[in-house]
């Protein structure tokens, strides 16, 4: 069996519906204003009035779902 090999170009062409999209600690701190590890600082000391709190743990790290973001930020905005 031969090993498909994906391309960055051919990953940037795949439409992801919005609800699907996900944030990691570096993106959502771009987003809010903050360095990625300021996020994890916040997230070790549970300190959720700064950030959301994240929706899943991968062994990556943390993940907020795009819609949650949205949501924290306009009722917290």
């Amino acid at each position: 069996m031969i090993p498909l090999m994906v391309k960055e170009a051919d990953l940037n062409r795949i439409e992801v519906p919005e609800d699907y999209e996900v944030l990691d600690a570096t993106e959502l701190g771009r987003r809010l204003g903050f360095k990625r590890d300021t996020v994890l600082a916040y997230l070790s000391r549970r300190n959720f009035g700064r950030i959301p709190r994240p929706n899943r743990q991968l062994a990556m790290g943390p993940i907020w779902y795009e819609k949650s973001v949205r949501e924290w930020e306009a009722k917290e905005g």
